[in-house]
């Protein structure tokens, strides 16, 4: 079985060594688009354990190693391909620990040019004939709706889409330009013919797979029915194109474009473009290869737009594209900061049903409750309610100002406690320290004895707000499925005047704007007073003596320090490096003139 033939059947792991993330992402990209499962397995770096992707719409992480041998298991029985990103010196040594790490793989890429000499003789030596290795130089190996190694087809959706890559066809491009193969693959598909494969064999000198090998993979591959090649002046790789034609080793019909005519312009031949693109030799030159072509049967026009005809003639027109809408592709950003929710909040548990308690207090919560309390609690109420505020509390998400200042701070390489110690920092009046003055608020207007539209008037005088009113996400018609949850701890008491006083505030407050609501926190203040004074026997004095004391705000600290370590540990286990900002969220203050 041929390696393409291995390739359509679903060989095609990738291993990328080095960076190159607009490369990658066009390959998972093509993935998608073809309908295949993504193929690049992991990225060789030593600057993190993960890198950012996105796979159709959704985001996902790629993870990073260190080295090949350091792949687990479960991937390295997937691995057949490397795409080398690296640079020309450390191509060599990066391709050789590849192979030498999966003897099976089936062929690289090698993108960086300029690799030295007697490195690439080497990998011609060790390699050449026997894996499919596309380079140094070039843009890699194309097998429609299988495999993309490289930026081979274009990086971006709409040329994968234009370039119908995802539908397989009959028609092999061969070219040693990479700029000039994406540009056939392109004039392929609009001649209305779809691709077999593609292969840019690479600009450099000495590249490691030969014309001859490639040809011949085209020739003994049953799905290729002809051939497009696009030659430069220079080289005599055209004239091992004659030989294989007139050996039969060559068969199929081949239509080829010899580029540099233009040389015969100077007086003395000049390079253009690759490093072989350069006449040694009268029978090098663009004009002497396209005679020698023709010679054999190959069809050489003399001009561009001619050669564009030309592919029209080529057999195959039996294929069926798979049309895909790219538009959500082109319109998708990354996330700032990657990072999972830890508390579900689309599924909240059901803490009391029918005036009865169905989640039980748990030891955690009446440890903790008993702790702050000095004593413990003596009502399964209070213990309750404190597992469910606990439960409730321990994640908003990784979008809020404390969970982002620990995953900052884990990002810098700092250790738990300085992180923790980050995210704790950021609690305050505007984020998750409004509970205990929400609690002071609650108790001051069931004092004050007004009523709540002249204790809301009073109350936001001078631009104020009410501690406890108000959320950016929920509103009246999408509630808060954590109030929900802890209100129904009201069904439990005989009289909740705290609670009471607070959703006659939220009706004031919405009557002027739906966003103002009795949010988590203000139920919490309330309720929780409810619940200490009828269920703990305490009194007013022993409630003041708590709101000096933030024990309400330590409702708040406890579960979301849990959160904020989740966090911590999720950016130490991707290890995405040093967070920056994005440069198009950065701007810069030009002074008017």
């Amino acid at each position: 079985m041929s390696t393409l033939d291995l390739i359509r059947k679903g060989e095609r792991g990738i291993v990328v060594a080095g960076n190159h993330p607009g490369i990658v992402q066009s390959i998972l990209d093509f993935d998608y688009l073809s309908g295949q499962k993504r193929s690049v397995l992991a990225i060789i770096t030593g600057a993190r354990k993960a890198q950012k992707y996105f796979f159709g719409t959704k985001e996902i992480l790629i993870p990073c190693y260190p080295n090949f041998t350091s792949l687990p298991d479960s991937l390295k029985s997937q691995v057949r391909f490397l795409f080398n990103a690296q640079s020309g010196r450390r191509a060599y040594e990066t391709t050789t620990a590849f192979f030498d790490a999966f003897p099976d793989a089936l062929g690289a890429h090698l993108f960086a040019e300029n690799v030295p000499e007697v490195h690439a003789t080497t990998l011609i030596e060790k390699y050449g004939g026997r894996k499919l290795v596309a380079g140094p130089s070039g843009v890699g190996i194309l097998v429609p709706g299988h495999l993309k190694l490289g930026a081979i087809g274009g990086v971006d959706p709409m040329q994968i889409e234009a370039s119908k890559l995802a539908t397989p066809g009959s028609v092999a491009v061969v070219a040693t330009s990479g700029g000039m193969t994406s540009e056939l693959i392109r004039a392929v598909a609009n001649a209305g013919k779809r691709l077999s494969f593609s292969y840019c064999i690479g600009g450099d000198r000495f590249p490691v797979s030969s014309l001859g090998d490639v040809l011949s993979l085209a020739e003994t591959d049953s799905a290729t029915k002809g051939v497009v090649y696009f030659g430069e002046l220079g080289g005599v790789d055209e004239y091992e194109i004659v030989e294989m034609i007139k050996e039969k080793k060559l068969t199929k019909p081949v239509v080829a474009y010899i580029a540099g005519i233009v040389d015969e312009a100077f007086d003395e031949h000049m390079q253009f473009g690759h490093a072989k693109a350069l006449v040694a030799h009268k029978d090098e030159s663009a004009r002497a290869k396209r005679e020698a072509l023709r010679g054999v049967g190959v069809i050489a026009p003399d001009t561009f737009p001619e050669f564009l005809e030309a592919l029209k003639t080529l057999p195959g027109n039996d294929f069926s594209d798979t049309m895909s809408d790219i538009q959500p592709l082109m319109t998708r950003q990354k996330s700032i900061l990657s990072t999972r929710h830890v508390t579900d909040l689309e599924s909240v548990p059901v803490f009391v049903e029918g005036g009865k308690l169905v989640a039980q207090e748990g030891p955690f919560g009446s440890a903790v409750i008993a702790a702050l309390l000095g004593k413990p609690a003596s009502s399964p109420v209070t213990k309750a309610f404190a597992e469910a505020i606990f439960t409730l509390l321990i994640d908003h998400g990784g979008h809020v100002s404390g969970a982002v200042n620990t995953m900052v701070t884990a990002r810098a390489g700092k250790d738990l406690v300085s992180s923790l110690t980050s995210g704790l920092l950021t609690i305050g009046p505007r984020f998750g320290g409004a509970i205990n003055e929400a609690a002071r608020t609650w108790r001051a207007g069931l004092a004050s004895g007004q009523s709540a539209a002249d204790f809301v008037e009073s109350a936001t005088k001078g631009g104020k707000v009410i501690s406890g009113i108000g959320h950016r996400k929920y509103r009246v018609g999408i509630p808060d499925p954590r109030v929900a949850a802890l209100s129904s701890f009201a069904e439990l008491l005989q009289t909740h005047p705290h609670y009471d006083f607070a959703r006659s505030i939220e009706k004031v407050t919405t009557g002027k704007n739906g966003s103002l609501i009795l949010n988590v926190d203000g139920v919490i203040a309330a309720l929780m007073q409810d619940i200490l004074i009828e269920c703990e026997g305490y009194g007013e004095k022993e409630i003041q003596e708590l709101i000096d004391a933030e024990f309400f705000n330590a409702l708040f600290v406890i579960p979301r320090a849990v959160g904020f370590i989740a966090h911590f540990m999720e950016q130490k286990e991707n290890d995405e490096g040093l967070f920056r900002l994005p440069d198009d969220l950065l701007f810069e203050r030009k002074n008017e003139q």
